[in-house]
């Protein structure tokens, strides 16, 4: 059975004069017409009335440079519809191009596969630190905030602009630090070439095993706790044990401040 996961969704829309002129279900209106050689046939199997989809037959005549549906006369059946073959060789273009559209999607799709907990909702854990605002600086619609934790560290943390003056922040202004367990990585490596901002140096006080992850409770001095939630695998990669100085690693938006 396949994986849940989350998946990308988006319509191919193709556009003249800022106005939607092609989408899949427009094309399938089409592609019925040439099947039944009738408008209402087409329409009632696509799921939509007769009435909207003449609407969207002469929109779409009015945006193409050539008409792509033709009203017929004459004949032993008193006549019909036709699909014109500007239609068809558009069709055939945007099938192609929707292919290409949909394969793009499925790769992009990978981009969030890490994000997704499939069918088990793990529990919310965190941190919550007492800090003070060392600095503020603004780059274009972000605050960037330099806090010291009473522990004596500091860490770089970032929210919108407008998160400073509606709180009346200030340098030496108090503040509590939330930082989600799952947003926690840690190394044995202290080196500093790490690339994220905040890099703790921390001693493991505590290990909880739950089954498939490992939740570290991390000292950093003045009865101050880091949690950080690991897999079960990185915890026996890395042989983890009480005690062990680790490195602590989070990004500046992992972080969430509250006024206090």
């Amino acid at each position: 059975m396949k994986k849940s996961t989350f998946s990308l969704a988006s319509d191919l829309i193709l556009r003249n004069k800022e106005e939607d002129l092609l989408s899949h279900k427009k094309m399938q209106l089409l592609e019925n017409i040439i099947v039944y050689g009738s408008i209402s046939k087409a329409a009632k199997e696509l799921g939509v009335t007769y009435k909207t989809a003449w609407g969207w037959i002469d929109k779409m005549n009015a945006l193409s440079p050539k008409p792509l549906v033709k009203k017929i006369s004459g004949g032993k059946d008193g006549g019909g519809t036709l699909v014109t073959a500007y239609a068809k060789e558009l069709i055939s273009i945007y099938e192609e191009v929707e292919a290409l559209h949909n394969k793009h999607l499925h790769t992009l799709e990978e981009s969030f596969t890490h994000l997704y907990e499939d069918e088990q909702n793990q529990s919310f854990t965190f941190s919550r630190l007492d800090a003070e605002v060392k600095d503020i600086s603004i780059k274009a619609d972000k605050a960037i905030f330099l806090l010291k934790l009473s522990c004596g560290s500091e860490i770089s943390a970032q929210a919108p602009v407008s998160f400073v003056e509606v709180n009346a922040l200030r340098l030496d202004s108090s503040v509590s630090v939330l930082i989600e367990s799952d947003t926690v990585s840690v190394s044995k490596s202290l080196e500093k070439e790490i690339s994220s901002r905040n890099k703790l140096t921390v001693k493991v006080h505590e290990i909880s095993i739950h089954e498939d992850d490992v939740l570290l409770s991390l000292d950093l001095g003045d009865a101050q706790y880091l949690t950080s939630r690991i897999t079960y695998k990185s915890y026996i990669d890395l042989q983890i044990k009480e005690g062990d100085e680790l490195r602590a690693v989070f990004k500046a938006y992992n972080v969430t401040l509250f006024v206090r």
